[in-house]
Order: structure tokens, then C-alpha cells, then sequence
């Protein structure tokens, strides 16, 4: 016997733009969705954090630049492994090593985004590297400029209020 419910009724409804590109974080925060109004009292639910369009493609490439090549079971060559360099006196070379290596990683690895430029500069006094891409995601429509850190936790993008 089949239970067919029909007249479904949302009490409320929730509005989301198309996106283009989904990806979760691998560092498994949460992510709070709305607050829903149920016969029982007010809910709120929580979910793995979730990236959209932009925010999935720099999660991507945030994640190539810091898996170790033989790190991913099934796709061992996946990753480039940009933390090695921290262990090197900040020189030239090294930054020229990782500019060859973010262009390599970004094209090899991430289809849905065009290098237009890497600037790599060297902070000696904190260990670090700044690092510069000119990044264009032609099936969003973005065309513009990222900059992220290399220090001793790894990579991560920096935010235009930071």
C-alpha cells in the first residue's frame, strides 16, 4: 500500500540565487542555516560549511596548494604542497620555486580558473611569503586579484578587512 500525501505546504520559503560551483571545507565547521518555525518551537539546525561559486574555486585551490602529492588515496599526484618552502631561508629563488609551482598547481589541477599573473614576495623577518594571483573564472564572470599568506599553519587567502 503506497501513502500518497498531497497540498504540501511550506510555512516559509527560502530564496537561493543560482550557483554554479558547491564545495564543502575540510575543516568540517559548522554552518547555521535559518532559524525554521515548526509546530514544536523554533529550530535551528546546523550543517557542515558549505562555499558557493568563488568561494568553492579559492577553497579548491587553497586545497591543492596545501595537499602533499600521495596524500589523496585516490589521486595521488593531486596536490603541490606549497607548506615545504617555510622550511628554506626566504630567498628569491624559493619565491620564484613557488610562483612556478601556484602557476603549475592552478592549471593542472583547478580547469575552472585562468593564471593571468603570480607575484610572489618574500618576508624574511616573519618566515613568510605573500602571494599575489591575477585569477579569472570566466564562467562566473570574475575577473580580479586574491592575495594569501605561506607562514607555518600553511596557506590561506587574506580577506579584504583583514
Amino acid at each position: 500500500m503506497a501513502i500518497v500525501i498531497n497540498n504540501l505546504t511550506r510555512t516559509k520559503t527560502y530564496t537561493q540565487k543560482d550557483i554554479t560551483y558547491k564545495d564543502i571545507w575540510f575543516d568540517l565547521q559548522e554552518d547555521a542555516l535559518p532559524t525554521t518555525n515548526t509546530a514544536f518551537g523554533d529550530i535551528t539546525r546546523s550543517d557542515i560549511r558549505v562555499s558557493s561559486d568563488e568561494g568553492a574555486i579559492l577553497n579548491s585551490i587553497k586545497n591543492i596548494f596545501t595537499t602533499v602529492p600521495g596524500q589523496k588515496v585516490l589521486n595521488p599526484s593531486f596536490g603541490v604542497n606549497l607548506v615545504q618552502w617555510l622550511f628554506e631561508p626566504c630567498s628569491d629563488f624559493n619565491a620564484r620555486e613557488i610562483g612556478e609551482a601556484v602557476v603549475n598547481g592552478i592549471e593542472r589541477f583547478e580547469p575552472r580558473v585562468v593564471v593571468n599573473g603570480v607575484t610572489v614576495l618574500q618576508d624574511p623577518d616573519r618566515n613568510e611569503y605573500q602571494i599575489k594571483l591575477a585569477l579569472l573564472m570566466p564562467q562566473l564572470n570574475i575577473n580580479k586579484e586574491y592575495r594569501g599568506v605561506l607562514s607555518s599553519p600553511g596557506f590561506d587567502f587574506i580577506t579584504e578587512n583583514e
